[in-house]
């Protein structure tokens, strides 16, 4: 099947899930600083199933913004699947996505998209490298470092953060990994990032400034059960890996 060249430089891809609260800043802040390193990019966001308003928030904006695209699913499918189906019609030479809680300064997107454009393959965001400045609670930072061991143990992949919502990837490399990757869930950015390295494409950790968005209303139970989601998930994609 012919694919069809990029006809823009970047796309940025912001997947959301009841977010009108934060969409509309999210999405000027996140236009005025791809228009300052492009002058031919699209930005995309990737609604999944919302019920808050999040939809007719970003119908509004478009009308006015020939540079914004909306894909809505009526039901949700998860952050992963959300993704994937930006990625399947991402217009862009280099793919970016992020949080849409911009946990990742703004100030760290010229870089993510100029390694990428170097070096090819996948550049991601990295918490736990040196250079990265993070504020975020002790319970998570220990959380994650755990996880990451846990990861780094089980693939020997030489990954420090394997969780960062910010990663850029040229469009050919995002649409097979894409393709490949079975998680829509917690798991799919450990997915990605394994099989990246196991199809032996180029992949850099890069150092960010990372601020914790989180609401403070999410409680530690959230925390212990998107832990045994993810553990679950690691093993089950070790023991699949191993039987193929």
């Amino acid at each position: 099947m012919r694919v069809e060249p990029p006809s823009r430089d970047v796309t940025v891809l912001l997947p959301a899930y009841n977010e009108a609260w934060r969409i509309e800043k999210c999405i000027k802040e996140v236009e005025h600083a791809v228009s300052a390193l492009s002058g031919s990019f699209e930005l995309m966001v990737a609604e999944d199933g919302s019920t808050d308003g999040t939809v007719s928030i970003v119908s509004r904006l478009r009308e006015k913004d020939p540079n914004l695209v909306l894909l809505h699913s009526p039901v949700r499918l998860g952050k992963g699947c959300a993704i994937k189906q930006g990625v399947r019609t991402a217009k862009g030479a280099i793919v970016v996505f992020m949080d849409v809680d911009l946990a990742t300064d703004l100030g760290c997107l010229p870089r993510l998209v100029s390694l990428t454009r170097e070096r090819g393959g996948m550049v991601i965001g990295s918490r736990h490298v040196a250079g990265s400045r993070v504020k975020r609670p002790a319970s998570r930072t220990f959380f994650s470092l755990v996880y990451n061991t846990f990861v780094g143990v089980l693939f020997l992949d030489g990954v420090r953060d394997h969780q960062c919502g910010f990663k850029a990837m040229t469009r050919g490399v995002a649409r097979e990994l894409c393709g490949r990757v079975e998680s829509d869930g917690f798991f799919f950015d450990t997915e990605l990032i394994l099989r990246c390295k196991r199809l032996g494409f180029p992949l850099l950790e890069m150092a960010v400034d990372w601020s914790e968005k989180r609401a403070k209303s999410e409680s530690k139970v959230r925390l212990f059960r998107d832990a045994f989601r993810m553990g679950r998930d690691l093993l089950r994609f070790k023991f699949e890996s191993a039987s193929r």
